[in-house]
């Protein structure tokens, strides 16, 4: 609440809709229909999202210093958001692989993200779950995969190891259902 009440005048908020749309920005706002922000440091703007299972993806350029947040739950990993903000700091912005970072926060695990198939046949990690007659997904490693396919090195990609589901300290949408807060996720 103190970093709001201290930097409201600096936040960008994307009005997310699980989509793959991803924007570079240079000033604070609320922008439409958007999952993904992208900006530099020399405006000075904090990027946020909200998630409770959904994976929030951080990403730097720490030659140039663009940074980048990401809303990525199933919808946005199968439509590429990755891709789409990496597509940004490769072509747009003039980044090299080498020199972006890549942090997963937390987000529901392949231990709990129950889907059946009609989710399922889109991602290449899925396991079944034959006792519960379901598919259980791992976002992590299909945003890894995208990017690595995009050039970045394995070793700027990091992830958190919380399950959001299994955590009572995190908010889980799966777990909790309408009763679900939402975690903020922010860079700046």
């Amino acid at each position: 609440k103190e970093l709001y009440n201290k930097n409201s005048k600096r936040f960008a908020i994307p009005i997310q809709k699980h989509t793959s749309n991803v924007k570079f920005i240079t000033k604070p706002g609320t922008y439409e229909n958007i999952d993904g922000l992208i900006t530099s440091k020399e405006y000075d703007v904090i990027l946020t999202i909200k998630v409770a299972d959904c994976v929030p993806i951080y990403i730097h350029d720490l030659k140039k210093d663009f940074y980048g947040l990401l809303h990525s739950g199933w919808k946005g990993t199968k439509n590429n958001i990755i891709k789409n903000a990496l597509s940004i700091f490769f072509n747009k912005l003039g980044s090299k692989p080498e020199n972006i970072k890549i942090y997963i926060g937390p987000h529901i695990k392949e231990c709990c993200y129950e889907i059946d198939w009609d989710v399922a046949k889109y991602f290449s990690f899925v396991k079944r779950d034959k006792i519960k007659n379901k598919w259980m997904l791992n976002l992590e490693k299909e945003i890894t995969k995208d990017a690595l396919g995009c050039g970045i090195y394995k070793q700027n990609i990091s992830s958190c190891n919380i399950c959001t589901f299994e955590s009572l300290d995190c908010e889980s949408f799966r777990r909790d259902k309408s009763n679900a807060k939402r975690m903020l996720g922010i860079i700046g």
